[in-house]
């Protein structure tokens, strides 16, 4: 038994990582919201209907131009019980911190419960292993929703149960299916634990090496009582919400009496009965969809956070099958990412699951050889934060992790409370989506333009147009335009802030509205009529969202109306993924070309782009009406006196290399078109192989050629890096084949490219590099071995160049690059 010395200092330690927990994570949250990171979906809806519930209006919110309810879409009566937080601080922030608080608290619960089942040591690591869980860290970090607040009340539940305090039990339960809709089906499962943990009477009850209790089965009807008035009252509250009073509502506002969530289910139905069915009627389809790797990992990932131990308690994991397969099957990817709110109900169950496990382990390594168990808690303590450390690493949100992407505040952001304070308090507002959440505490917000006319009410208009607007910046502009040509004036505008009220005379935008594309400041010296400067792309890992943002000097003999920035991302491979002509940036919608003064610093950044992973940006000027034809740019040397690789044309700059990774955006370097060995520059584990081919005239052409040294993935692309010594015959064309069984089942053709055709880039030699992404097809099975292949071949007669392999035998016509097996 444990001395209340050594009780007490566990208890001082977790409340020191509890606290910890909250001033990290609610300064991380805090800064998202700050830098316009949360947005009207979901944080400005939430919010919204939480403070109208603390103004006595139930879960009331504005959709579209009328004043509706959040149960719509979910029925949440614990905003009822929250809602009184902005009694005491009417802010935003103020549920935030109450989203981080809930979350951090369940660690209390799970290590009393712990406690119960395993030395204190053994609870703290397990306690310690929940709060470094990424999927809890996203969760408070992904804006507001309610079910991240199920779950310290679904470890409560958990608590009660092994402490016997029925009534908390039911309390706790009941307030789990609170939550939402599906939570019930969770509160559900917590009755079915109650009356079975309470049939098992004391068995498997107190820590390991302690005298069990002499409870008997039968000897208690209130566990049967307590878990049956849950199980009931909870199945019949889960139809209510879910069959009758969503479908109520959402035909008012969605025109279908139904929730609009069966329908992320694809091909297993979009119907409650439906996808139970497919259970049934589609078994493979079922089995393929959870079986998919990127599904297979997020099951891992909850596993492996603790140790693997949950499965030593299978029977807890099933009570959370509804939203484990809700999450699993789905065709929505945010589900299963594990990246976003969604998982954090499951977590509770795996930290459960893995107290039992560890019990269970403990009293195991007790029966095989008793004197193990002296140092058995010591282990399995180590394991826990061995692996939920590692797990952190690689995917947690908090500082170190992997995952760890603290939002930059710039004076763009500090910006708003300036606009924001202007607006009176009860003043019916219409706002941009990345602006709505600040103006959420009223009741009358709408996402703009809705609003401007009936049924809505709308009298102040606040409009950022540098961040999410949720319509096409000229949209927004014509919409200004409109309203200022109406009843509309302007009150306050800087840095792409417009704050526009029916009541302000003023229709015209003042100069410090265009600061956002535009200043004076540089001492850079003009190349020609638009000077290129610097690129830069922003990226957001969590959404796979990229903004690129590059500038621009505008010269003395800039042509108002002719000349203009052309910027363009490729793959390595040469294929096209956006030009600036595709999406027009904001900053050319309201400060276009015809508006340029020599001496203006243009800054122009793309609207929120989802882009491959690994791609390029170039650069040239437009003089013409077909800037993606050579002809109508200008030559590089008018554009920049920068020393980046240029297109053979010398109309396009390559100025920046990125890959995406997990935990942010890597650069790559520039001479990835020229460098003699792709492994050294890239830093990569590559496998490198070669061989020559022989041409017609006997001349010899060398080829290096390097393979990852992983497994491929089904559905991504391939990467393959080539290095061609010497000039390609003309008249041929390199060929790249993956073979399955002697079949092609993927190939790429073409000249070497790196972002463009590199024959004849490097003036100094006849090299060419080239970078093939070649996709291969998703339905690879595991253990399936591809073989690549290289060749020459000449497309007007099929005909083939003999190849030598790097031996200097002969090889047929194709060269064998290597064999790369399917990732498991």
């Amino acid at each position: 038994m444990t001395t209340g010395r050594h009780w007490d200092r566990y208890r001082l330690l977790l409340a020191a990582l509890i606290v910890i927990y909250v001033v990290v994570f609610a300064w991380l949250a805090f800064d998202l919201h700050a830098a316009m990171r949360t947005h009207k979906s979901d944080l400005g809806q939430m919010d919204q209907a939480v403070w109208n519930t603390s103004r006595g209006r139930f879960v009331e919110s504005v959709q579209d131009d009328f004043v509706s309810t959040r149960m719509t879409d979910h029925v949440e009566p614990i905003f009822a019980l929250i809602a009184p937080v902005f009694w005491l601080w009417d802010d935003v922030r103020a549920i935030l911190l109450l989203q981080v608080l809930f979350v951090a608290l369940g660690a209390w619960p799970l290590f009393e419960l712990a406690r119960r089942k395993t030395p204190p040591l053994v609870a703290l690591a397990l306690a310690a292993a929940y709060l470094l869980n990424p999927a809890l860290q996203a969760a408070v970090l992904t804006e507001f929703h309610a079910i991240p607040l199920a779950v310290p009340l679904i470890l409560w539940a958990f608590w009660a149960v092994e402490a016997q305090r029925w009534g908390q039990f039911v309390v706790a339960a009941l307030l789990v299916a609170s939550v939402k809709e599906e939570a019930a089906l969770l509160a559900a499962g917590l009755g079915v634990w109650a009356m079975w943990r309470g049939r098992m009477g004391g068995r498997e009850r107190g820590s390991v090496g302690e005298k069990q209790s002499t409870i008997s089965p039968t000897s208690d009807l209130r566990p049967l009582i307590s878990g049956l008035a849950v199980l009931l009252l909870s199945l019949l509250w889960f139809y209510l919400a879910t069959f009758v009073i969503v479908p109520a509502h959402a035909e008012v506002v969605y025109g279908a009496a139904e929730s609009s969530y069966f329908q992320r289910y694809g091909a297993l139905g979009n119907s409650p009965l439906d996808i139970v069915k497919s259970f049934f009627t589609q078994p493979g389809v079922v089995w393929g969809i959870a079986s998919e790797p990127a599904r297979v990992r997020y099951l891992l990932g909850l596993l492996a956070a603790f140790g693997f131990l949950s499965l030593l308690a299978p029977e807890i994991l099933l009570l959370s099958l509804p939203v484990l397969l809700a999450n699993l099957l789905s065709a929505y990817p945010a589900q299963y990412y594990g990246e976003f709110h969604y998982t954090a109900p499951l977590v509770p169950y795996f930290a459960v699951a893995a107290a039992y496990g560890a019990h269970r382990l403990l009293r195991l390594a007790s029966r095989l050889r008793p004197a193990v168990l002296r140092f058995a808690p010591y282990a399995i303590a180590i394991w826990l934060l061995l692996s939920a450390g590692f797990v952190y690493f690689r995917a947690g949100h908090g500082p170190l992790g992997g995952r760890y992407d603290p939002a930059p505040i710039t004076a763009h952001h500090r910006l708003l409370e300036r606009f924001v304070a202007q607006i009176p308090d009860e003043a019916a507002v219409t706002a941009t989506a990345a602006v709505h959440p600040h103006v959420s505490h009223r009741r009358y917000v709408y996402s703009f333009p809705r609003g401007l006319e009936a049924p809505g009410r709308a009298d102040w208009a606040l409009i950022d147009v540098t961040t999410n607007t949720d319509m096409a910046p000229g949209d927004v502009r014509d919409t200004v335009e409109a309203m200022l040509a109406g009843d509309w004036g302007v009150v306050d505008a800087a840095d792409g802030f417009l704050l526009l009220s029916k009541a302000a005379a003023d229709k015209t935008i003042p100069d410090a509205f265009y600061d956002f594309a535009r200043s004076q400041e540089t001492q850079a010296v003009a190349a020609g009529p638009l000077t290129f400067l610097a690129a830069d792309v922003r990226y957001w890992p969590r959404w796979r969202e990229s903004k690129l943002v590059t500038r621009w000097l505008v010269g003395p003999d800039h042509e108002a109306g002719r000349t203009r920035p052309w910027v363009e991302l490729r793959t390595p491979a040469g294929a096209t993924v956006y030009t600036i002509a595709d999406l027009t940036p904001p900053a050319l919608i309201w400060y276009p070309p015809e508006r340029w003064q020599p001496g203006d610093v243009l800054t122009i950044e793309s609207l929120p782009l989802y882009l491959p992973r690994t791609f390029g940006a170039l650069v040239g000027v437009a003089h013409g009406p077909d800037p993606g034809q050579p002809a109508d740019r200008l030559p590089i040397a008018q554009v920049t006196s920068g020393d980046y690789p240029l297109s053979a044309d010398g109309t396009l700059a390559l100025v920046g290399i990125y890959e995406q990774q997990a935990d942010g955006l890597q650069t790559l370097p520039l001479d990835v078109t020229t460098a003699p060995d792709f492994a050294a520059l890239l830093g990569r584990d590559l496998r490198e192989s070669g061989g020559r081919f022989r041409t017609p005239a006997d001349d010899d052409i060398a080829l290096t050629a390097w393979l990852p040294a992983g497994r491929a993935r089904p559905g991504r692309e391939l990467d393959l890096w080539l290095r061609w010594e010497d000039a390609v015959p003309e008249g041929y064309v390199p060929f790249v084949h993956i073979r399955k069984d002697g079949k092609t089942i993927a190939q790429s053709d073409g000249p070497p490219i790196v972002f463009f055709p590199t024959g004849g880039v490097d003036p100094a030699s006849e090299a060419a590099n080239d970078w093939r992404q070649i996709p291969l097809p998703a339905d690879l099975a595991p253990g399936d071995t591809l073989l690549v292949v290289v060749g020459l071949y000449n497309p007007a007669d099929g005909s083939r160049l003999e190849a030598l392999d790097g031996a200097g035998q002969p090889a047929g016509n194709e060269l064998t690059l290597g064999v790369i097996s399917r990732s498991r």
